[in-house]
């Protein structure tokens, strides 16, 4: 050891190597020099001097040497036994329970039977990982993907063995290969060994394995709600499934499952409001269920209008009614249903036959029933009452059949009554269901209707309504109110109802409480809108307007905008919020767009939006403000699975509007699909290989190829000139040969 300190270190069989060739020549010419005059002085001055001077030679010499950076090189090949490494499956089916242990638990017992002083260990998911601790939390395992990048990492090498710690359940399309008969095409630079942890059948998991709805349907149109479920260890038993809708159980069902664990259900669902619903489906869930999480699978679907369908009802023939029909069965996107001149119940019972009468049976109790009754009443979104006096068509139950009309108002659907002499007092309405969803107060007593001309007022609530707001400019749109021609003939009413919008007014006659009598009236009941328009006569909204030759504009408009409120089109509405999409994963982003709009229904810039996503157990608040087009685009991360629900606010306060929306979101992991180990593809994949396939508690020592390994050629350099020999030799000479001039006595 001291000779290796002196020396610099340790030396071997080599060669010595001057790294300044240049200064060497130099160096002796200078040392050869300073010999030569210290030898010339001594036989001038006639003193020996033998030891002194050899001695300050060679010190001089020791310096002159390290001056030329000699270092000591050693070159040799040294072999390096080969090396085993070792694969980890980190993947979350790793963590499955089987009779209540993880699947993880099973690695310790299979690392013991490899010799980790000669190993790598490293973890592989959807990727290759080295020197990290498995935590198995990843989303996949792609086996092919982690073999291939220890090729790479040891390519030119030799391993000993290859080892991989896996259940089989393989996300990178390697099981596929194999399972479809196509060759795999891996060079791996050792002998693979596969040891399998989980067994097949050990392990009891209900599941909804896939929920599937096409992502939209049509209102009033029956669609189906597939659901796969899939039970391990629940094979050739019954299940029981539920369906809710917005969190409201809607149906049950009984899976049974075959042999191998999988039944299909299908519900038939049929919506009558459009909009976004959740859907979710459910199995039970035992204490003993491997993964609790897949239990239940929540989807939302977009319910679309195909066509509008309403009901129009006219009591007897008008010109009112007849634009009315005409401009209904105009429109493509409206499904009408129309009934004029309609038999009575005296016309039935003077007994006629039916092939003496040119009027059908009037359907009353099949259009005025709920479709659950075996009727048709709650497949319309509008029912139109127009100079219909009931009780001369309904021969029996009467108040009931109104009582429906009440009850499906108030539901979410839309009613609309019109004058003449057979409606509202008139009509003798003040005493059924229905003067309870009227947005006008019936019962007046005496006169019932005033048949003089006058010219309606538009009201304040009026100009800023949706339903009346003929043009975007808010004085363009008084003007046309008030160039519109007379109305002939009023329907009395005691005056407004609580809750209710006045829209148009008479110009002078006023109710019982001196307000301004109604002309046209809006009201929110329940989920439902209603309309009460207290004349007959808008047909002169058409020609007029077209004599002056401004066409039909205003009466179109004003029945577009009416349906499209009655029957809360979104595009109705001012305020509205929408997510780019109905369905979404745990992490994705969720693109939320806000749409402001004016009275006119011009973008609204700069408007500011408060909201808030609310979901289970979570809330997120947004705010912001509408660029040039009147949107406003926030995005907030999908945290948690299940039903989501947004909510915004527009202008200070909300005072521009609100509205809502849904989506989902799943935390559907392909991992956990299939909990199975895969025994058969590990099989497959060692006999594609040449390997071994080791089952659960019958592993062996992994393969080996006992020749493998490699020569490592090292270079070692050691620079002597930097070794304490050096200035030692050079000290000990020059103080030697000092000691011995001063002997002598000279300086």
């Amino acid at each position: 050891p001291v000779i290796d300190w002196l020396l610099g270190g340790p030396l071997g069989p080599g060669r010595l190597e001057l790294t300044t060739p240049d200064v060497v020549l130099w160096t002796y010419v200078l040392v050869g020099v300073l010999v030569t005059a210290l030898v010339a002085r001594s036989a001038w001055t006639r003193r020996p001097w033998g030891a002194e001077v050899a001695l300050f030679a060679v010190a001089v010499a020791v310096l002159a040497f390290a001056a030329t950076g000699p270092i000591w090189i050693e070159e040799a090949g040294r072999f390096e036994e080969g090396r085993f490494v070792v694969l980890v499956d980190d993947s979350r089916s790793m963590s499955v329970l089987e009779d209540g242990t993880p699947r993880s638990a099973q690695v310790a017992g299979a690392l013991g039977e490899i010799d980790l002083g000669r190993s790598e260990i490293y973890t592989f998911g959807d990727e290759l990982r080295v020197g990290v601790e498995p935590v198995y939390d990843k989303a996949g395992s792609d086996l092919a993907g982690a073999l291939s990048a220890v090729a790479d990492r040891h390519a030119g090498e030799s391993l000993a063995g290859i080892v991989v710690i896996t259940d089989g359940i393989d996300r990178g399309g390697l099981r596929r290969e194999l399972e479809v008969g196509r060759p795999v095409a891996l060079e791996l630079p050792g002998p693979l060994t596969l040891y399998q942890v989980g067994e097949p059948g050990q392990i009891r998991d209900l599941a909804v394995a896939d929920v599937s709805t096409g992502g939209f349907a049509f209102l009033h149109s029956p669609f189906e709600v597939k659901a796969e479920i899939q039970g391990d260890g629940f094979e050739d038993s019954l299940v029981p499934v539920l369906l809710t809708e917005d969190g409201i159980v809607i149906a049950r069902e009984q899976a049974t499952l075959d042999a191998s664990g999988r039944a299909e259900v299908t519900f038939d669902v049929t919506r009558g409001t459009p909009g976004r619903s959740i859907y979710e489906v459910s199995v039970p869930l035992d204490d003993d269920d491997a993964v609790p999480a897949n239990n239940s699978m929540a989807v939302a679907v977009r319910v679309v209008r195909d066509k509008l369908r309403i009901l129009q009802v006219c009591g007897a023939p008008s010109l009112d009614g007849k634009f009315l029909r005409l401009f209904l069965k105009q429109d493509p996107g409206v499904d009408l249903v129309s009934f004029f001149i309609l038999r009575t119940h005296d016309d039935v019972n003077h007994e006629y036959r039916d092939d003496e009468l040119s009027l059908i049976r009037f359907p009353y109790a099949t259009l005025f029933t709920p479709h659950a009754d075996g009727g048709e009443l709650d497949t319309f979104d509008l029912v139109i009452f127009q100079n219909f006096d009931w009780a001369s068509f309904f021969q029996y139950e009467g108040p009931q059949l109104l009582g429906n009309v009440e009850a499906y108002v108030r539901s979410g659907k839309a009613f609309v009554m019109m004058g003449g002499d057979r409606s509202f007092d008139l009509g003798d309405y003040g005493e059924t269901p229905i003067r309870d969803i009227l947005p006008v107060e019936l019962g007046v007593t005496g006169e019932a209707v005033d048949v003089g001309s006058f010219q309606p007022t538009l009201t304040e609530q009026g100009a800023a309504h949706p339903v009346t707001r003929l043009l975007g400019s808010s004085t363009d749109n008084t003007a046309m109110w008030d160039r519109l021609p007379e109305m002939d003939g009023l329907n009395l009413s005691r005056g407004l109802a609580a809750d209710s919008a006045l829209l148009l007014s008479h110009p002078t006659r006023v109710s019982e409480s001196g307000e301004p009598l109604p002309v046209l009236a809006v009201r929110e009941v329940g989920d439902g809108r209603t309309m009460a328009l207290m004349g007959d006569s808008s047909w002169r909204w058409v020609m007029t307007e077209a004599a002056n030759g401004a066409g039909n504009q205003a009466y179109l408009r004003f029945w577009k905008n009416a349906i499209r409120w009655l029957v809360k089109d979104r595009d109705g509405q001012r305020v509205q919020v929408d997510t780019t999409k109905e369905n979404h994963r745990v992490g994705d982003t969720v693109r939320i767009v806000a749409k402001i709009r004016d009275v006119g229904f011009q973008p609204m810039a700069d408007t500011a939006v408060t909201g808030q996503l609310t979901g289970p157990g979570e809330t997120q608040h947004f705010e912001g403000v509408t660029d040039a087009s009147g949107e406003l685009l926030v995005e907030l991360p999908a945290l948690l699975p299940g039903a989501w629900a947004v909510h915004i606010d527009a202008g200070p306060e909300g005072v521009l509007g609100a509205d809502d929306t849904t989506f989902a979101v799943t935390d559907r992991d392909p991992e956990l699909e299939d909990l199975q180990p895969a025994e058969r593809f590990l099989g497959q994949l060692a006999t594609a290989t040449g390997g071994r396939h080791d089952l659960p508690g019958s592993w062996d020592t992994p393969l080996e190829d006992t020749e493998a390994g490699r020569t490592i050629d090292e270079r070692k350099d050691t620079p002597l000139w930097a070794a304490p020999i050096i200035p030692l030799i050079a000290g000990i000479c020059l103080s030697l040969s000092w000691w011995i001039r001063r002997k002598r006595g000279l300086r």
